[in-house]
């Protein structure tokens, strides 16, 4: 996927900017996730942080499940359960979104 990316043009990792400006939170709050587990980042050989494209997936997920009252520890167990690095399915927030609702 990443080599398709690259030969369209289109970068493969999102700077923390990036990722911030385009899920609408701050960029205290993607460091707060990070250091929390919830999403992850590379860094650069300038040390900048850079985010895989399924980051803002993640951040849209914790973003709704904190709404509906989900705690951070629940929302980073059943993030944990999804592939690292790939970004998540339809059925994988199908699977999450069930065992939330099941969980409240």
């Amino acid at each position: 996927m990443n080599d398709a990316l690259q030969r369209a043009g289109i970068s493969p990792s999102l700077t923390v900017g990036e990722v911030a400006r385009r899920s609408g939170v701050s960029v205290s709050t993607l460091h707060f996730y990070e250091t929390q587990g919830l999403i992850r980042s590379s860094r650069t050989a300038g040390n900048q942080r850079r985010y895989p494209r399924e980051a803002l997936r993640r951040v849209a997920f914790v973003r709704v499940a904190q709404r509906v009252g989900i705690s951070l520890a629940d929302i980073g167990a059943a993030l944990a359960t999804l592939p690292p690095a790939a970004a998540p399915s339809r059925e994988d927030w199908a699977r999450l979104s069930a065992a939330c609702r099941a969980a409240s």
